[in-house]
């Protein structure tokens, strides 16, 4: 009886828990919806209109941006060779991390990176945030994407590194629930009064509940309905998730509501100006309609039809023609000045103007001015992309380095002893995007012409190790720049390095010998 006791607190506190942070979310899911909304072009402003009869297109300003932030971001990370290279950090083994490398290649190239990040990348520009869930699954390791409304956090947590605890919704068939029961990882109760009978493609909803007991160690139970599939198992490899953003999030004072693992939308800004370009845009529409077909006042007595009037060249014949009226039209020419201002507004809250979007604005702007606007817009993407480095790709890549040094083939390490993971840093192979990247470029290629010269004075004055100094540094400057100019396999093309360091080696042992 005090087992039973026992357990019930338990699923009590459980229940708790998701309950606690499904609170959190709900605070946030209206803005999340109304963001998904400007995207996928759902507007309540564009329905009235219709009904209305009135121009309704929907100007998607912030499904265009976002589009051309995939596309930047697509440039950025997948350009180069690999999108993460592993480095030595704190006296570890050249020679493992070399090891570990090639491992890491095998595997990314077994998983196609760029299917599983295109939905990351959509929801850190909508919603903020971007949330995978990082194993090791049938020998392999796995990426899954965690949508924003499938996850719940701690909302006391102070900051991302004080998350108590996580609970993650999953859905399984019956089928699924009975297998791992097999497997051991459930526990083998009755569940068969929750299903249909030849219903095997129905799923249930789940909850794992992550919770943190120390400071690295992790647990993780199961609940179904009032059952406890499983309870405080310990995770040997810490919990599975990795979350982070491109923009951190404001914590207003008092704000109780506040929950810290989101990250703010950069496209939040943007809705109050699309909203206010459809209004301006569509009533500019109706005005210049105005002006082509201008709305005419006539007695009802006079017996004219609307197909008589829309009719043309048809003469209207009228006993009284002064009685034929013509409803002035609006001035149109404060519109479209509107528009424009809106436009900047909407360029300043976004940092992409509109010829990023490959759209020419109505003022004849100097190619001056439109490179201005491209370096600045350029810069916010590449403080956005740092951030995101830093919490969500840098995370994720040392969560799968390290899964692939505990659980990869023992071909690829030759043996070496797996007991404790070296210290190690991850470089992240981001491209330039095509926002700034003639700036890149032109940047690159003018340090490049300074190292020249700096060579040419090290060389006059027979300074060889300065002059080699310079040889190296401008060696990393080019493997910058040639994924810019659009050159794949970089490291490919510099193997010959390898190739001379080995007969140096063979060279240096023969004459020892």
């Amino acid at each position: 009886m005090k087992i039973k006791k026992t357990i019930d607190e338990r699923v009590s506190f459980l229940t708790q828990l998701i309950s606690e942070s499904k609170n959190g979310y709900e605070k946030y899911k209206s803005h999340f919806k109304e963001l998904q909304s400007a995207y996928l072009l759902e507007s309540k402003i564009t329905q009235k209109l219709k009904k209305r009869n009135k121009s309704n297109i929907y100007i998607p300003k912030i499904n265009a941006k976002v589009k051309y932030l995939i596309t930047s971001l697509n440039d950025v990370y997948f350009s180069s060779e690999r999108m993460a290279d592993i480095e030595t950090y704190i006296n570890s083994d050249d020679a493992i991390i070399e090891l570990w490398q090639n491992a890491i290649d095998f595997y990314t190239g077994k998983i196609n990176m760029f299917k599983i990040f295109q939905p990351l990348f959509l929801d850190v520009l909508l919603v903020g945030t971007s949330i995978a869930k990082v194993t090791w699954h049938k020998g392999m390791p796995r990426i899954e994407r965690i949508g924003i409304d499938n996850i719940y956090f701690d909302p006391n947590a102070l900051d991302s590194d004080d998350v108590g605890y996580i609970v993650n919704e999953i859905y399984l068939t019956y089928n699924q629930i009975i297998e791992r029961q097999k497997l051991g990882f459930y526990k083998n109760v009755e569940i068969g009064q929750y299903f249909e009978e030849n219903d095997k493609y129905k799923k249930v909803k789940l909850y794992d509940i992550y919770e943190r007991k120390d400071d690295n160690n992790w647990v993780v139970s199961t609940l179904f309905e009032n059952t406890l599939l499983r309870n405080e198992i310990p995770l040997q490899d810490g919990q599975p998730f990795i979350w982070g953003s491109m923009l951190p999030q404001l914590k207003k004072i008092d704000n109780e509501d506040y929950v810290s693992a989101y990250g703010e939308p950069i496209m939040s800004s943007a809705i109050p100006l699309q909203d206010e370009i459809n209004i301006t845009r569509n009533l500019f529409i109706d005005s210049v309609r105005s002006h082509i077909n201008p709305k005419i006042i006539i007695p009802k007595s006079m017996g004219i039809s609307r197909e008589d009037i829309e009719t043309l060249g048809k003469p209207i014949y009228s006993d009284d023609p002064r009685a034929v009226q013509i409803l002035p039209p609006p001035n149109v020419s404060s519109a479209g000045m509107n528009l424009q201002i809106l436009e900047a507004e909407l360029t300043e809250v976004t940092g992409i103007s509109p010829q990023n979007n490959g759209a020419q604005t109505a003022n004849n702007e100097t190619a001056t001015e439109i490179s201005i606007k491209a370096q600045e817009g350029g810069r916010r993407s590449a403080d956005y992309i740092r951030q995101y480095n830093e919490t969500f790709i840098e995370p994720l890549f040392d969560r799968f380095a390290m899964l692939i040094f505990k659980y990869g083939e023992d071909s690829f390490f030759k043996g070496y002893q797996r007991e404790d993971i070296p210290s190690f840093r991850f470089k992240i192979q981001t491209g330039t995007g095509a926002m700034n990247k003639e700036v890149r470029r032109a940047g690159i290629q003018a340090s490049m012409q300074v190292f020249a010269q700096l060579y040419q004075m090290y060389m006059s004055i027979g300074d060889a190790n300065s002059a080699y100094g310079i040889i190296k540094a401008n060696k990393e400057l080019t493997k910058e720049l040639l994924p810019i100019l659009g050159v794949k396999n970089v490291n490919t093309l510099f193997s010959f390095e390898n190739n001379e360091q080995n007969i140096q080696q063979e060279d240096h042992q023969s004459i020892q010998g």
